[in-house]
């Protein structure tokens, strides 16, 4: 449903169309109740005849609306105006870290500043158990402050008609569309979809590991990971191409390098298992991107003990030499 400034569902009252997406158009509006200015996604009309999956949409809105994280963004609840139906959603302010990209690769500083704040989304939500499986820089918003704010945490799976279906094909998947013959949207995009995503097969949290591995590589260079003239292509490269690392700059730290690769592994069993790994890497980074700084001076330690071992042998040596070498006592005269 198009609305325009001045339309009211419910008590909220359009102010402004700010974006349309695959999952419905988004609107600033007013709530006459709260006073306060909210997002309206309107959800779109193919939801309105279908009564379970309403049902299983208002069950996971309630579970999305107990996340309560800084990072997150938060759902305060849902509109309904005869068959219209639409999400209520705090209003973030600031552009999309897409926008950031599309003027170029972003500073290794902001790049590490917004991937913690990042992993910090992904970590609480997977501990809630929720999954994101549409995670993508037009899905997260940095504030004028510099706080990332992710957003739209699970809506992929809440507006899946058919997420059962695993062994559906990849054109009409439920993690890519919403039905060639419904809305015919990509659910997940193909661009940052996990390989496991791309086939039709069920999404856990590593599928959100690899969707922010293609996210901090395109913040990295500048450029994505995956690329496809059609979403078909795309889909191709994400299950078999290696990501370009020559697209990374000289100056990217080991760290990060090697952190990439682990998160883009194609097999999801050898992939990172657990986003809190990715924090550890990113808040205590080696030179050389395989451990803690607190190894080093374990090293250290070490070595003075084997010195100490060898002086003590040495010691030790030269004592027997000593006693070995030296004439024997004489013995008392006996007359």
């Amino acid at each position: 449903m198009a609305l325009k400034a001045g339309d009211q569902l419910g008590h909220y009252e359009v102010l402004s169309l700010v974006g349309t997406g695959g999952m419905g158009e988004v609107y600033r509006a007013r709530d006459m109740q709260l006073k306060r200015d909210v997002a309206l996604k309107v959800l779109p009309s193919v939801f309105a005849s279908d009564p379970d999956r309403l049902a299983r949409f208002q069950r996971e809105a309630e579970l999305l609306a107990s996340l309560d994280h800084p990072n997150i963004g938060h759902i305060y609840g849902i509109a309904q105006a005869g068959r219209d139906w639409a999400l209520v959603l705090a209003l973030i302010e600031g552009p999309t870290l897409a926008d950031h990209i599309a003027k170029g690769p972003l500073a290794v500083d902001d790049v590490i500043a917004y991937a913690k704040q990042i992993v910090a989304a992904m970590e609480y939500a997977h501990e809630q158990g929720v999954i994101h499986r549409d995670l993508k820089p037009a899905n997260i918003k940095v504030t004028p402050e510099g706080v990332v704010k992710v957003l739209d945490f699970g809506l992929a799976k809440a507006l899946d008609q058919r997420a059962a279906a695993a062994s559906l094909t990849p054109e009409n998947s439920p993690t890519l569309t919403m039905g060639a013959t419904q809305a015919g949207v990509i659910m997940g995009t193909a661009a940052y979809m996990s390989p496991e995503q791309a086939v039709g097969k069920g999404a856990d949290r590593r599928a959100d590991i690899f969707s922010f591995g293609v996210v901090l590589f395109e913040m990295l260079s500048g450029t994505r990971a995956f690329k496809g003239e059609s979403a078909g292509e795309t889909l191709a490269a994400v299950v078999k191409d290696v990501p370009d690392w020559a697209a990374l700059p000289a100056g990217t730290p080991r760290h990060l390098r090697v952190l990439l690769e682990r998160m883009l592994h194609k097999d999801r069993r050898q992939r990172l298992q657990a986003i809190g790994e990715a924090r550890i890497a990113l808040e205590s980074p080696l030179p050389d991107g395989r451990g803690s700084e607190t190894a080093r001076p374990v090293a250290s330690r070490h070595g003075w003990v084997a010195a100490g071992v060898l002086a003590v042998g040495f010691a030790a040596a030269s004592w027997i030499a000593y006693n070995a070498t030296r004439p024997a006592a004489l013995r008392p005269l006996i007359r």
